[in-house]
């Protein structure tokens, strides 16, 4: 018999969400970086990239999550 604990649930999902949130940051920041390389700055293509991934990461992150509940 399962016990499905509401507390445990909710940790979960947060986990997930701050999961996908760093891995949503760390594809962009590399992206950023493979750009910036091709043009020489890479420092600052992944600054770029990096500001992109926490912007789509607040835009995207919420929509995922919600979809588990």
């Amino acid at each position: 018999m399962q016990h499905h604990d509401p507390e445990l649930k909710r940790i979960a999902q947060e986990r997930a969400a701050g999961l996908a949130m760093i891995g949503t940051i760390l594809f962009f920041t590399v992206i950023g970086t493979g750009v910036g390389v091709f043009y020489e700055k890479p420092a600052i293509g992944a600054m770029a990239g990096a500001f992109v991934g926490v912007v789509i990461g607040f835009w995207l992150v919420p929509g995922l999550m919600r979809d588990l509940d």
